[in-house]
């Protein structure tokens, strides 16, 4: 292994996990959104207002039948298996030092009973005991985000040797896919300005340079801030959008010291999402080398909802293992949609001594 240099109050991503229309793993997934590989089919049997059939992004490996919150737990539980992947011989060791948090949708699942058996089936299918061990952030597509924010906090604060953060989202249910539709927010030939629903999940596993340092691990990436804000104009209200809660959450992550080469975003066709970034990017461009410059998955992979955001931290870390990066500091934030919340999070590649 490198000799990496690691600062032993820092955190670092040591482990990741995704599971995507496009890929079941981060490295193929990520390979897939570079070559512009979509998944975007028609639906088996789901036709939309207009007569034309929907079309969709759908992990093809689950039947098409499968209940909602059965498909969020197999998505959740495949890749935060990956994730944990470089400690799984000591995970047993490990099994009361991990802290999880998990973001999930209250728009796919707005019932408590329906993200508890979530919870539940993660914990029994990970083998992990004790519900109060995890934390679910139940806020649209920037949870992810805001759970990372946490665990962050609670690593760095020494509180928890690891944690494992995710989310986990699906759109791919006859009843939202209605309503979807007939909410006016379905991308089809008819509509130009919806979006495609997707379904996947992303984990990573974070810790302290003292603690890698300790176990020799191997670091993907530091995690240089993570931050959120809160936006007071909300997408279907007659207020307009003028990225003033995304401008908090980059505020707060960025530093001119720490321009940004590349970033990874939720845009996903939603007019909304490119406005409110127009307007974030005239505040803080100083902290861009090329504001231009970004990744827009949803293109590959569809809107995935609460996975949203821990999926798109999993692309740097690709383009880092697989030397494709745009530079060492990169940026994932995405924006809630019915929801105030939005979040950043920077990222830096890891240095070593051959450097």
């Amino acid at each position: 292994m490198s000799d990496y240099l690691l600062k032993n109050d820092s955190v670092y991503i040591v482990g990741a996990g995704a599971q995507t229309p496009v890929g079941r793993s981060v490295l193929s997934a990520a390979a897939a959104v570079r070559c512009g590989i979509s998944a975007y089919a028609e639906h088996p049997f789901m036709i939309d207002r207009q007569g034309e059939p929907m079309v969709v992004a759908r992990a093809e490996w689950l039947e098409e039948t499968l209940p909602l919150e059965d498909r969020i737990t197999r998505l959740a539980v495949d890749a935060a298996k990956e994730a944990l992947d470089p400690i799984a011989d000591r995970l047993a060791e490990f099994q009361n030092k991990i802290g999880i948090h998990l973001a999930l949708s209250d728009e796919n699942l707005p019932a408590p009973a329906q993200r508890e058996k979530v919870c539940d089936g993660f914990l029994n299918e990970m083998g992990f005991s004790g519900r109060d061990r995890i934390q679910v952030i139940a806020e649209g597509h920037a949870g992810g985000l805001l759970a990372l924010e946490k665990a962050f906090t609670q690593v760095r604060g020494g509180e928890i040797d690891f944690c494992l953060v995710g989310g986990s989202d699906s759109w791919i249910d006859p009843q939202r896919l209605e309503a979807i539709d007939f909410g006016g927010r379905l991308h089809s030939v008819n509509y130009s300005w919806g979006f495609t629903p997707g379904e996947g999940a992303g984990f990573c596993l974070i810790a302290t340079g003292a603690t890698v340092k300790r176990l020799d691990l191997k670091p993907y990436a530091e995690l240089l801030t993570v931050a959120t804000g809160e936006e007071p104009k909300l997408l279907g209200t007659e207020t307009v959008c003028i990225g003033e809660g995304l401008t908090q959450a980059f505020r707060k992550a960025l530093h001119p010291d720490h321009p940004v080469s590349h970033s990874y975003c939720d845009f996903n066709g939603e007019t909304y999402r490119a406005d409110e970034f127009g307007f974030t990017i005239c505040r803080v461009r100083e902290c861009f080398e090329d504001a231009g410059s970004f990744t827009t998955a949803a293109e590959c992979w569809g809107d995935v909802g609460a996975a949203s955001g821990l999926l798109s931290l999993t692309l740097p870390l690709a383009a880092w293992e697989r030397r494709y990066a745009k530079g060492s500091v990169n940026l994932a934030w995405g924006s809630s949609a019915t929801k105030s919340l939005r979040g950043a999070a920077l990222l830096r590649q890891v240095e070593t001594a051959k450097n």
